[in-house]
């Protein structure tokens, strides 16, 4: 029996959590996957960082220092195979004021693009973060996830794949796609909070979003093993 798959996860929020380690799960269901989450919760080395993009930004920073300048250097990463870092897309739009964040290594800050197509604001986005991790391309074992516009946009498409909503060309486009769970039909209806999600967690792996052949397909979110 080979040794399971040690994930660490950098992760704007339990629920993006919830369904990023749904969705491992469905798109290798014979791998043994051990999932942890470092952010937000907050891990022995680094301590809690705080939520949303913000906290994966500051995460990502103490990481960088404790690795030497880069991620690739941190102690993360000796102690798991894989370390995916999470921020959904909507970042793009936002700025480092906006967050309180006055350390940012560049002002790269809003960059999203026309959308459609998703993938380039998803693009750019990635190169931001990078700028945090402090590498000028992916490294070995280091995962980006940049969902556009929001983790939530997968999870629909993995709930209700037949919802006309989701099945628009624009729907990476939706600034807001978590207003759209509530108004799912009754019975697979919905909030975004961690109890909710925990409860459709099945239903998300299931629906194998966003790499299984018999599911909608993001066409812009990223997903991407490195190095690239």
């Amino acid at each position: 029996m080979s040794d399971p798959v040690r994930i660490a996860a950098a992760v704007e929020g339990p629920t993006d959590a919830i369904a990023l380690e749904a969705i491992l799960s469905a798109v290798f269901p014979d791998v043994e996957l051990e999932f942890q989450t470092l952010q937000p919760e907050g891990s022995r080395a680094f301590g809690s960082t705080g939520h949303g993009w913000a906290g994966v930004y500051r995460w990502a920073r103490q990481a960088v220092r404790e690795g030497g300048g880069a991620i690739s250097g941190c102690s993360v990463l000796e102690h798991h195979d894989v370390l995916i870092v999470q921020v959904d897309a909507d970042v793009a739009h936002t700025t480092y004021w906006r967050a309180s964040i006055r350390d940012a290594p560049r002002d790269d800050l809003p960059c999203d693009r026309p959308c459609p197509p998703a993938s380039a604001t998803t693009n750019a986005l990635q190169a931001v973060i990078l700028g945090w991790l402090g590498e000028a391309a992916c490294p070995q074992g280091v995962v980006l996830c940049t969902p556009s516009k929001s983790i939530d946009t997968w999870v629909l498409a993995a709930v209700c794949p037949d919802n006309h909503v989701v099945q628009r060309a624009d729907w990476e486009c939706n600034l807001k796609p978590a207003g759209q769970l509530g108004a799912l039909p009754k019975a697979i209806r919905f909030e975004k909070n961690v109890g909710d999600y925990r409860r459709r967690r099945d239903t998300i792996e299931k629906g194998g979003v966003p790499l299984l052949p018999d599911c909608p397909r993001p066409k812009g979110s990223k997903l991407i093993f490195g190095p690239r």
